[in-house]
């Protein structure tokens, strides 16, 4: 019942995105257009010289975070309208490359969310009303040791209470009726009450190894759940029957996730994945259409402009398929043409509305000797294994970190970084070792996690990258090297 009135309510946004993708271009202005309106007298638009919207992308610069921490931190400090008009609710916490981002929200920035969250249930629940008549597990605001006060400087909080709270209005109070978890909870809570919901009809979480690493603990402890009382009977049938009515996973399928794809339904061989699309904590840039290769650009949500290989600026309409892009943002939280570093590849259209699916993080190299190093150069040899895998720098050279039996992939992964000239001239000077193996043991995902949380990343957005920067994996991973 929750789930169809979730859906009814999502439908009138759904529409809305039928009909913005047959005009992209005018909508996307009409979208400029009122976050100018709204933001005109902001503190950042006035020092930029922004007298009317046509001047935006003109007098605005391309920016990253570290261009407006400064700004950023004059909000948090308490000052108003100092990045835009509105009043920020609250700041969502991100992991940077080097330190945690701290993302503001406003009531426009929660209602550009809502509505590409909208359109994406709409199609969804439409399409496939069976997952109306359970409940769902959703993990958006994953917990984490980040060492964050509960309030800015300023008094402005700092997270939000719940995954429900990322919604407005009464889609809030349904969707909560709706979690098989309410609230984010620790990995044990979390399990425990996902072993308490037999109805189970929807997963969702951004990362495919965030759901690995539930299933990895919840066998690693199984005698502990199986003597709980109300779940011996349940779980003396074995894990995949656990929740027998989940049609659908939602998560990253693109991109460096594709590789543990496999690993998911080889635990639930039935089970409908669904690429999620690209989310940031700072924009909703797209989500998956039933029976579409590819994401749709959330073209309601944001004003997106993109930038091509060849360094040109684009707008949504101006996308041509089969070309590659990163991603540029405006949003009603106050980031305005904001490089989020995400690159994209357009596969097709939905009417006008350009079809997108992730392809990586722009700017990613690796980088001691002069190498170069880039994940497209790992991934073409990467294999595809359950646990963790990955290349990283320790002691001198580049170590490969998997499951298993390596011997193979060491062979072909140093013939193919040899391509690389850079790569090749390192280790013909001796500067770096060859590719060297650390078979990681099994059931390593909570060690992995453990780590990058140690360095202020979240469970559950951390992406699954061929090539990472942190070193000296084999102190934190149980296993041993091999030859």
């Amino acid at each position: 019942m929750l789930g169809a009135l979730w859906w009814l309510s999502c439908l009138p946004e759904a529409w809305r995105f039928q009909r913005a993708a047959e005009r992209v271009q005018m909508t996307q202005k009409a979208y400029l257009g009122g976050l100018w309106q709204r933001n005109q007298n902001c503190d950042y638009f006035r020092s930029h010289g922004l007298k009317r919207a046509e001047d935006f992308r003109e007098k605005l610069p391309l920016v990253t975070y570290g261009d407006l921490e400064e700004w950023i931190e004059r909000c948090a400090g308490g000052r108003q309208n100092v990045l835009c008009s509105e009043p920020i609710q609250l700041f969502e916490p991100t992991s940077g490359t080097q330190a945690v981002k701290l993302i503001p929200y406003t009531a426009s920035l929660k209602a550009e969310f809502q509505r590409g969250l909208g359109a994406w249930i709409g199609d969804l629940y439409g399409g496939k009303p069976a997952l109306m008549s359970g409940r769902a597990y959703w993990s958006i605001t994953p917990p984490s040791r980040w060492g964050c006060p509960q309030r800015t400087a300023g008094g402005i909080p700092i997270g939000f209470e719940d995954d429900a709270a990322y919604l407005s209005g009464w889609s809030q109070h349904l969707v909560r009726g709706l979690l098989a978890v309410p609230r984010a909870s620790d990995l044990d809570e979390t399990i425990t009450q996902l072993l308490h919901c037999p109805d189970l009809k929807l997963v969702s979480v951004w990362s495919p190894t965030f759901w690995l690493l539930l299933l990895e603990r919840l066998r690693s402890h199984w005698d502990h759940w199986a003597s709980l009382p109300g779940l011996r009977e349940r779980m003396s049938r074995g894990p995949r029957e656990l929740w027998p009515e989940l049609r659908l996973l939602s998560c990253w399928a693109d991109g460096p996730s594709v590789r543990f794809l496999p690993a998911l339904r080889a635990d639930f061989p039935n089970l409908f994945i669904q690429p999620k699309g690209l989310l940031a904590t700072e924009a909703f840039i797209s989500f998956p259409l039933l029976g579409r290769r590819g994401a749709a650009l959330s073209v309601r949500s944001h004003f997106f402009e993109f930038l091509g290989e060849d360094g040109r600026e684009v707008l949504a309409h101006e996308l041509v398929a089969g070309r590659s892009y990163e991603v540029v943002v405006s949003t009603g939280g106050g980031l305005y043409r904001y490089r989020l570093g995400d690159r994209v590849r357009v596969t097709g259209f939905y009417k006008e509305c350009p079809l997108v699916r992730f392809l990586g993080r722009s700017g990613l190299v690796s980088d001691h000797f002069g190498e170069k190093l880039t994940p497209e150069a790992i991934e073409l040899w990467l294999p595809t294994r359950r646990g963790p895998c990955f290349v990283a720098f320790e002691d001198g050279g580049y170590v490969l970190y998997a499951e298993g039996d390596l011997s193979q992939a060491l062979r072909e992964g140093e013939e193919s970084l040899l391509f690389y000239y850079h790569y090749r001239l390192c280790r013909q000077l001796g500067q770096l070792k060859p590719l060297r193996g650390f078979q990681i043991a099994d059931k390593a995902w909570e060690a992995f996690y453990t780590r990058l949380e140690s360095l202020g990343r979240r469970r559950g957005e951390v992406k699954p990258l061929a090539l990472r920067l942190e070193e000296d994996w084999s102190h934190h991973l149980p296993g041993r090297w091999v030859h």
